[in-house]
């Protein structure tokens, strides 16, 4: 159900992007929309990695990231534009 959901507010979003900026902006918003529809799909394996190493040898992610909680994040990220214009509409 929030693949589908996710899914077909992203392609809101390209259709709007098409529609109002051409191809370019389709391209720029494809691209900002992989990172979030991929935190919500596949929230459980993003939340599982760790490693990458910083010069001095400390990892960047030193724990496990709740599945539940990368997807929330997700979220957050897709619904921003539409919480950003309702709250310019308001005003």
């Amino acid at each position: 159900m929030a693949r589908k959901v996710s899914l077909g507010i992203a392609i809101v979003y390209l259709i709007a992007a098409l529609i109002y900026g051409g191809w370019e902006l389709l391209l720029i918003a494809a691209i900002v929309l992989i990172m979030p529809v991929a935190m919500i799909w596949f929230g459980d394996e993003i939340g599982d990695y760790v490693g990458g190493f910083h010069r001095i040898g400390k990892p960047y992610i030193t724990k496990r990231s709740p599945g539940s909680l990368v997807s929330l994040f997700g979220w957050a990220l897709l619904l921003a534009p539409i919480v950003i214009i309702i709250l310019r509409l308001l005003r």
